[in-house]
């Protein structure tokens, strides 16, 4: 799939998650659960030959790793060497990675999720990578939006 057709399935995708999960929203709900909804609606307009997973961790047999910076991890979460990327469309247990998402809420910080689309590029051969803000700003008001990563085409 090209980039322009992944960029028209996302937005489709979030456009139903929009719709029709709008009360996510307005009770602040986790990053978590809205990667789940968001994940949901990509399988829905995603060709039936590819896998969508969410933290899907696995490299064949083998965790996934990448060579990262270590990060200090608070009690609730694993920030190492292993990678739990939010969103992946890919061929499990192939090297065919089309697109690994990271989701952040409106306002947080990406520099080190950007770090990581780059090395899902470089070290694991991922085609495309993208941020995806999705959740309420500081108005009150549903945003969302998809922000490639400067090495995908």
């Amino acid at each position: 799939m090209k980039r322009n057709e992944i960029e028209q399935l996302l937005k489709r995708a979030l456009q139903s998650v929009v719709e029709n999960h709008a009360k996510l929203f307005t009770l602040n709900v986790s990053e978590r659960a809205l990667t789940h909804q968001f994940a949901l609606a990509i399988r829905q307009f995603t060709p039936a030959s590819y896998d969508v997973d969410v933290e899907y961790n696995r490299h064949f047999d083998n965790p996934k790793r990448l060579n990262l910076p270590r990060r200090k991890a608070s009690d609730r979460e694993i920030r190492a060497t292993t990678v739990f990327p939010d969103i992946i469309i890919h061929r499990r247990n192939t090297d065919e990675n089309l697109l690994v998402l990271e989701l952040k809420k409106p306002n947080e910080d990406l520099d080190y999720d950007e770090l990581k689309l780059a090395a899902f590029i470089m070290e694991l051969g991922y085609l495309h990578a993208a941020h995806v803000i999705l959740g309420l700003n500081s108005n009150g008001d549903i945003i969302y939006q998809i922000i490639w990563h400067s090495n995908t085409s």
